[in-house]
């Protein structure tokens, strides 16, 4: 079979596109400079190998952008710019938000949607310390006014670089060699008069010690403005786009198709709240007036979904935020010297910063169980009417109070913490949820003066590295050694986290001599567990008091900080002469060590519960005591791995200059990698390079490529929640089940199979001209995904195991009894779920499908240099089967064609230059309706094509020794629309209402400049 596999790699194309011609003199003049001086005695390798020395030899298709290129029609930043490619999609990027657990607002990159864990980020050919807990890079931090060009290799390169590199790799490359001062600075604006961004950068660099030397440093800062939601087009007003329905079909009893609801509203939190008071309560479903009575709910228009209405006197996200904040810095230094004829020394050292903010959502008393929302009927803040209508004069514990809600007057513990509330009120409780968009009479978001007292989520990156190195020639072979250290640190906080034993203490208010007080502070035996209790008012205009809100506000935040110090060596180079009549072969050995750290601290714990003790309305909400921490905390965790490589790569001329075949080879490379979280694996890879003739070059590539489990998959930070769970295994059911979410490690590394051929035509009779078209398809098996032992599905797959219930999926239930043939292993009385947990597994297969083409253009007309430049994806497949058991297969939903164009006009002083992105139509359906059950059935699941054109006008000026440029770019000239998706979480205004790849911002303008001295 493997035989096979190779003779089929060996039929198929090889080629590449020629490199896009610079656009403008000013490109050239500055080439010229940068080429000038020093040059380091390095050979030039081609990302993807370390023996092809010619691009226009390698196997692997390669697509190099020239970071100048990139900022012509994308002059904020490189990720901006690199994430308009067709094969870049899927990243996460200043739009992603969240809820503090994660970092949001960076930006990561995701080669075919196949997620940025399985993209490798490389700087110079070398590793950079992971930025998130995924162990993605946030590429912001990157020194990208010394990056020349960017190298993305779209096939899989694990042989090469080790672990990471399934989809592919993108190698930001240096400019080792740049010389003089160059300054640059922009500024930009939105049609809409905000998202205001700037920047602001130098790099200066020289030739030293009679050109044996150079030293070159760079530094930048750049800001972007926050955006909320409601200032575009979708959000504004309080649209808050929602997908509701089940995704039946109508004909289907209940059926509703998901469907897209404008101005949602979740219809059981209202106003000043949504009064639920039992079934003998005549107050169901009213709100607070300003005035303190009450009135009955105003319903909007059913949507398809039950509990959201269009319309209404229902709740909404009012603050969502549409783009991210973001201030970074950052400063890079490198220097350079021969040792002697055959060597040469560098040191590079680099420090960089990104500050991110987003507004996730107001502050909210929740409907939800275990969460604080419940009053006891005579709360001294509701007027005496009010009183009497929610139960007041009832006595709990009397055949009066039947139908109302009443605690039991003694007390159950508290199965998290075993603590157990004081006796309640003889009196019935009521709940009353309500999104607060104001709090002490005031928006919520500090627009009309005052603090911001919304969740918030304020991250901030920091990036430490350093790296040593000489290269040089000896008996003919090439070699380096390096070492490198890369630190990154990243602190997420949520400054407005709610505490929710303060939130128990602060609702159970009482008349203490006239003055309203906590109840707690009135118990000697207590007052001393909530000192300075500040009781909050929940039913009355303008929120939260100042005082209430600031009581209840706690900063949580965590710090992650991984370290990564790497060694390596190769030497490679010509075999002394030895090979076959058409060539000498050329080797490279290699071997690789990283010893990597992660170290999570936090100030809180999510497995923090509340303690009920002196919490009356503790146990209020489903018999279940609160988490203490409303938003999302992580646990601390101290993790570190190691990992050994050897790598082997052979690059032998086949055939030359013969009939048919004027250049043929094979490249061939081997990787052994032993991680000691797991037993040794092997990567390989097998590439042939056919050149027909000058015109016309085949390529083509097998291999196979690993993904190893990062820290985070292996020792990820415990979460722990509760909920209902129902045991399939032995048939019973539990409320305030303990769901622990954390890593696994027992994961292994995950397994691809990627086959690429190509061809590329570069035509004698037509100059300047390329095109090159490629297949492309990876199986990855053994993939990790995140499996919920509560769901049915996965319980399913335990139970397929039997008798010996061994499946690993069988370990996200603790259970007291773990040997099947113990006679009470199927005993719901003894043998039910002390713990399930949710956790990474090696279950997934996924596939992914496609070609590539890209046709390259340049010619003289009308006085000056036209370029044109076309890439564009065909995607059709990208699925996933989530488990062994699943039945069918999902989608990713994304589009099947995606394209990227460029067209310049240049002449002595002026550039005008062109970027068209075109994605095509997206259909929403993700698995097929004859397989899912029918589930996936939408009124329009078809999204239309989204066309964007930018545009840059450059000016050249020349004063004496200095060169300046200026410019202006309009990036979504026409102004398009992204097409409306919004989410189906439940939670209206909780998301903007598009996809990911797409971008709502609007026209944007920016007007900048660059200065050669």
């Amino acid at each position: 079979m493997k035989s096979k596999k190779i003779f089929r790699a060996s039929a198929t194309a090889l080629g590449v596109a020629a490199a896009l011609y610079g656009n403008s003199a000013w490109a050239q003049e500055q080439d010229q400079n940068q080429n000038a001086g020093a040059e380091e005695l390095t050979v030039i390798t081609v990302t993807g190998s370390r023996t092809i020395t010619d691009v226009l030899k390698s196997p692997t298709p390669i697509t190099s952008v020239d970071v100048a290129e990139l900022a012509v029609t994308t002059p904020s930043d490189t990720a901006d710019a690199l994430n308009k490619l067709p094969s870049i999609i899927g990243g996460r990027t200043p739009r992603n938000q969240g809820n503090g657990s994660t970092n949001n607002g960076g930006n990561t990159l995701s080669l075919r949607n196949f997620g940025p864990s399985r993209t490798l980020v490389l700087l110079d050919g070398h590793r950079i310390a992971p930025s998130n807990q995924d162990g993605s890079v946030n590429i912001d931090v990157l020194p990208q006014l010394l990056v020349k060009n960017v190298d993305i290799v779209t096939g899989g390169a694990s042989a090469v670089y080790g672990s990471d590199a399934v989809a592919g790799v993108v190698n930001y490359q240096l400019d080792k060699n740049f010389t003089g001062l160059t300054v640059k600075g922009d500024y930009g604006m939105s049609k809409y008069s905000d998202g205001d961004q700037y920047q602001f950068g130098a790099a200066w660099g020289t030739s030293l010690f009679s050109d044996r030397g150079h030293f070159e440093v760079a530094a930048r800062m750049r800001h972007q403005d926050m955006i909320p939601q409601h200032d575009r087009p979708y959000g504004e007003d309080g649209q808050a786009w929602l997908q509701t329905g089940n995704g039946k079909p109508t004909t289907v009893s209940g059926g509703r198709p998901f469907e897209f609801t404008p101005y949602s509203r979740v219809f059981n939190s209202g106003p000043i709240g949504n009064v639920q008071c039992g079934t003998a309560c005549g107050f169901n479903n009213y709100t607070f007036t300003p005035a303190g009575s009450l009135t009955p709910m105003v319903h909007g228009t059913p949507s398809a979904s039950g509990g959201i209405e269009s319309g209404g006197d229902g709740s909404y996200i009012k603050y969502g935020t549409f783009r991210s904040g973001l201030d970074m810095k950052d400063i890079f230094a490198r220097f350079s010297l021969d040792v002697g004829d055959h060597a040469n020394w560098y040191a590079q050292a680099g420090w960089a910063e990104s500050k991110d903010v987003s507004d996730w959502i107001q502050w909210v008393v929740s409907p939800n169980n275990g969460r604080p929302n419940t009053l006891f009927a005579n709360n001294p803040y509701l007027n005496a009417t009010v009183q009497g209508q929610l139960g007041a004069n009832i006595v709990c514990g009397t055949p009066a109070a039947t139908g109302w809600r009443c605690l039991p007057a003694t007390p159950p513990t508290s199965p998290q913490t075993g603590s157990t509330p004081p006796p309640p009120a003889n009196v019935p409780i009521f709940s009353s949820p309500i999104y607060f968009n104001d709090i002490d009479g005031k928006p919520a978001d500090g627009s009309a003066g005052g603090p911001n007292r919304l969740y918030r989520t304020l991250g901030d990156q920091k990036l430490w590295s350093a790296e040593t190195g000489i290269s040089g020639e000896l008996g003919g072979l090439n070699w380096e050694v390096f070492y490198n250290h890369g630190s990154s640190e990243l602190t997420v906080t949520n400054p407005n986290n709610t505490d929710n034993a303060k939130y128990l203490a602060s609702l159970d208010a009482v008349m203490d001599n006239g003055t309203i007080k906590c109840w707690v502070t009135t118990q000697p035996q207590f007052a001393s567990l909530y000192p300075g209790c500040v009781p909050a008012n929940i039913t009355g205009p303008g929120g939260l008091s100042a005082a209430a809100y600031d009581y209840l506000r706690t900063t949580t935040s965590w710090t992650l900080t991984q370290d990564v110090d790497s060694v390596g060596a190769s030497i490679g180079g010509g075999l002394w002469g030895f090979g076959l009549p058409a060539g000498e072969i050329t080797a490279n050995l290699s071997a690789d060590a990283r010893w990597s750290t992660y170290v999570m601290e936090s100030n809180f714990l999510p497995s923090d519960f509340v303690n009920c003790t002196g919490l009356r309305m503790c146990l209020a909400a489903g018999n279940a005591a609160p988490l203490r921490w409303v938003q999302n905390t992580n646990a601390p965790v101290d993790a570190k791995n190691h990992v050994y490589e050897g790598a082997l790569e052979f690059n032998v001329p086949l055939l030359k200059e013969v009939p048919g075949f004027q250049d043929l080879s094979t490249n061939l490379a081997y990787r052994w990698t032993k991680y000691s979280t797991f037993d040794a694996v092997d990567s390989w890879k097998v590439g042939l390079n056919w050149q027909v003739v000058d015109s016309v070059r085949f390529r083509a590539t097998e291999s196979s490529d690993i993904r190893a489990p990062n820290l985070n998959d292996l020792f990820q930070p415990a979460g722990v929640t509760s909920s209902s769970y129902n045991d399939r295994l032995t048939g019973g059911s539990a409320q305030g089940m303990r769901l622990a979410s954390r890593g696994n490690p027992l994961l292994t590394p995950e397994d691809a199979k990627t086959f690429t051929a190509g061809v590329v035509l570069t035509p004698t009779f037509l100059s300047h001209f390329s095109l090159s078209i490629d297949f492309w398809q990876t199986k990855l098996s053994n993939a990790i995904t995140n499996l919920n032992y509560a769901n049915d599905s996965v319980q399913a797959i335990c139970l397929a195991s039997a008798p010996k219930y061994d499946s690993p999926v069988c370990q996200l239930a603790v259970r007291p009894i773990t040997d099947p043939s113990d006679p009470n292993f199927f005993n719901p009385a003894v043998n039910m779920p002390t713990e399930v947990r949710s956790a990474p597994v090696n279950a997934a297969l996924q596939k992914i499908k496609g070609w590539d083409a890209e046709l390259n253009y340049s010619w003289d007309m009308a006085g000056g240099q036209w370029s044109f430049r076309h890439m564009v994806t065909y995607q059709p497949v990208n699925s996933t089967l989530t488990t062994p058991a699943s039945t069918f297969y999902t989608w990713a939903v994304q589009p099947h064609w995606m394209h990227t164009t460029f067209l310049t006009y240049t002449n002595a002083s002026w550039s005008v230059s062109l970027q068209n992105r075109l994605l095509g139509s997206t259909s929403l359906e993700s698995s097929n309706n004859a397989l899912n059950g029918n589930t996936q059935n939408y009124l329009d699941a078809s999204l239309d094509a989204n066309d964007v054109i930018d545009t840059t006008i450059t000016k050249d000026f020349d004063f004496s020794d200095t060169k300046v440029q200026a410019y202006l770019t309009v990036n979504n000239l026409l102004n398009e629309r992204a097409p409306l998706a919004p989410s189906g979480s439940g939670l209206p205004g909780l998301f903007y209402p598009t996809l990911g790849f797409y971008d709502d911002m609007g026209r944007f303008f920016t007007l900048g400049a660059r200065v050669k001295f």
